[in-house]
């Protein structure tokens, strides 16, 4: 009987504590999608949460910690794997600047949907290579991508794509990313303009796309 009552205890102990875990990312995760180009405060966090705000630091040690867990879990696995859809959904027919194009309006639609995504995502972008122990594991997230991106060149009949192996793919989506993410880290005017989304577009296609002539 009291290994049982035991056992019960700790679980009831895991449930609150996940319980706890839930309640303040997604707390988190609501406050950091607000109109303004802000992170949420400590008393912003508490209010919202309903939990204290020593509860966010014995859970997670610091905020930015917080805020960095959100932003890969909520945004850049989130983007992974609607990347990862988008190109599933197009057949053997369709050239590799069609999926480029796609990739490139989806990513741009979310950086774009609110005023000041573009700031917010430049603060945590700075936030995430300050705070990661090891910064680059961040590239890694995307890496989901890659067996659809090799499936899709190995599968497609339009002669409009490169076939590489898993290496020179990871190497060509991590070429990929820096161009659409520096200029937001970099502050500079042409972020999230539509030369950008061009530029963004054609370079997609010159590292996945088969060289002509």
């Amino acid at each position: 009987m009291k290994e049982i009552q035991e056992f019960e205890y700790k679980k009831s102990l895991q449930l609150r504590a996940e319980k706890t875990f839930i309640d303040i990312t997604q707390a988190t995760d609501d406050l950091m999608q607000k109109e303004d180009g802000d992170l949420p405060t400590a008393r912003e966090l508490a209010s919202k949460s309903g939990y204290s705000i020593g509860t966010f630091y014995r859970y997670f040690g610091a905020l930015n910690s917080l805020f960095a867990f959100i932003f890969i879990d909520r945004h850049l696995r989130k983007m992974a794997l609607h990347a990862e859809e988008i190109i599933r959904q197009f057949t053997p027919h369709d050239e590799v600047s069609t999926v480029m194009t796609a990739i490139v309006d989806t990513i741009f639609s979310r950086l774009q949907k609110k005023k000041h995504t573009g700031k917010k995502y430049k603060l945590l972008m700075r936030l995430l290579l300050k705070v990661s122990k090891k910064p680059e594991e961040l590239s890694k997230v995307m890496d989901s991508v890659i067996p659809a991106l090799l499936q899709f060149a190995r599968d497609n009949v339009t002669n409009t794509c490169k076939i590489m192996n898993e290496d020179e793919c990871r190497l060509a989506l991590r070429a990929f990313q820096a161009v659409l993410r520096t200029p937001f880290l970099e502050n500079d005017p042409i972020a999230g303009s539509a030369e950008h989304k061009k530029y963004a577009c054609e370079f997609g296609v010159a590292l996945f796309g088969k060289a002509k002539g």
